[in-house]
Order: C-alpha cells, then sequence, then structure tokens
C-alpha cells in the first residue's frame, strides 16, 4: 500500500530510487496496491494545483498499475473503527504501547492504515501519522524526505 506522496510525484526521484531498491516496486512479480481513498486525494490535489490534462493522464496511467483498495469491505470496515480507537487509546484489551500518546488520526490516514492492514500490504509513507500502527496493524515503512534532498 503506498501513499501517493512519493511514488506517483517522486517516481523519478530519490526516494522513489530508495523504494524500488528496498522493494523491487518495477519487478513484475510485486503486487502495488492503493487506497481509493488515496486516488480521491490525488484528484483533489491535482484540482487544487491545477495541474494540466497531460499531468494528469500521465499520473494515471502510472495509476493503471495497482489494485485500487476499495474501502467498503468488512475487514476495511472493522478495522477502521478498531484503529481509531486504538490511536485514541480506547480500544479495548490494546493500549497504546508506553510512550505513545493517544491522538487523533486524520480520516483519509484511517481508511488507508485500514485498507493496509486489511490486505497485509506494506504502507510506504512520508507521513509520520503512522508510525504508531507499526506492528501493531500495519506494516510500515516511513521514508523521510529531507534524507532524499
Amino acid at each position: 500500500m503506498t501513499r501517493i506522496s512519493f511514488l506517483i510525484f517522486l517516481r523519478d526521484g530519490a526516494i522513489t530510487a530508495a523504494i524500488d531498491e528496498q522493494f523491487n516496486l518495477s519487478a513484475a512479480s510485486g503486487i502495488l496496491a492503493i487506497s481509493v481513498v488515496s486516488i480521491g486525494e490525488l484528484n483533489a490535489l491535482a484540482l487544487k494545483r491545477n495541474w494540466g490534462p497531460k499531468r494528469v493522464e500521465s499520473i494515471y496511467h502510472e495509476l493503471n498499475k495497482f489494485l485500487v483498495i476499495p474501502i467498503n469491505s468488512k475487514d476495511v470496515l472493522r478495522l477502521y473503527g478498531e484503529i481509531d480507537a486504538f490511536s485514541q487509546g480506547k480500544l479495548k484489551g490494546q493500549p497504546l504501547p508506553a510512550g505513545l500518546s493517544s491522538r487523533n488520526m486524520g480520516k483519509n490516514d484511517l481508511w488507508i492504515a485500514a485498507s493496509a492492514a486489511a490486505t497485509g500490504a506494506t504502507l510506504l509513507t512520508t507521513d509520520k501519522d503512522f508510525k504508531h500502527l507499526k506492528g501493531v496493524f500495519i506494516k510500515h515503512q516511513y521514508y523521510a524526505p529531507q534524507d532524499y534532498l
């Protein structure tokens, strides 16, 4: 599972090269997945930044390589609630690990995390908002953008 922030926009950049080297994403044997929510975020970003038709078409061409994960499955819906409750320190029988405080996750991030958890995909992201879920709900690999400038 990928966040759109790097794989699409920086597909020729240093972060994408590092990710491809680590996970061999360009190999035909791997499955690239993206949450339908990330595609919605991408559509909003394209409109807000006034991207031209050629750039939007190019991005959708890249998206054709992805398995789109819907959010209307029972597992995704259940995990959305569990991840939200866990993040707020209110999931019965599963407290936050020592040293972590409760937090409100963005609704889109909850959907993306639930999609990754339901599919068992590794969430590759430049977003720190998922770190507290690593090893509890999701496989998570964080890439710090400043490390790839």
